[in-house]
């Protein structure tokens, strides 16, 4: 019988947030040292490691290339002024807005947890806003 060396698989910095994510309903797959996270009733998560310094926890939604870059600008605006949390903006292309925040140290089950749940607070206002609809896809 192979032994299994748990302090290497433990050892990996994302293990402990998969875990974490997964036990709260995400499913989560694995790529290039992020976790793609997919869930049936919230929005979907991307998280990065950010070496000796914490996670960074992405959200990814494409534009409405219809909408003309000062309006997105604008709406991109607006959401930064509602965020309490994270922060929102667009690439270059104006083709993908990202909203962002950021998770510091080392994991904490507790601490992420609270992370979660200021990320559902500023996507709740993320639904709410009146152009949402109309500036992504």
């Amino acid at each position: 019988m192979s032994e299994i060396n748990i302090g290497d698989y433990l050892a990996h910095p994302l293990v402990r947030y998969r875990n974490h994510l997964e036990f709260n309903g995400y499913q989560v797959d694995e790529e290039d040292e992020l976790l793609l996270c997919r869930h049936p009733r919230k929005h979907g998560l991307i998280v990065k490691n950010v070496p000796n310094r914490g996670v960074l926890i992405r959200i990814l939604y494409s534009c409405n290339f219809n909408v003309h870059r000062p309006n997105l600008l604008e709406y991109v605006n607006e959401l930064n002024l509602l965020f309490m949390f994270m922060k929102a903006y667009i690439d270059n292309s104006a083709s993908n807005l990202y909203m962002e925040t950021f998770c510091e140290g080392e994991y904490d089950r507790t601490n992420f947890s609270i992370v979660l749940d200021n990320i559902d607070y500023d996507m709740e206002m993320f639904i709410n806003h009146h152009q949402t609809r109309e500036c992504l896809l």
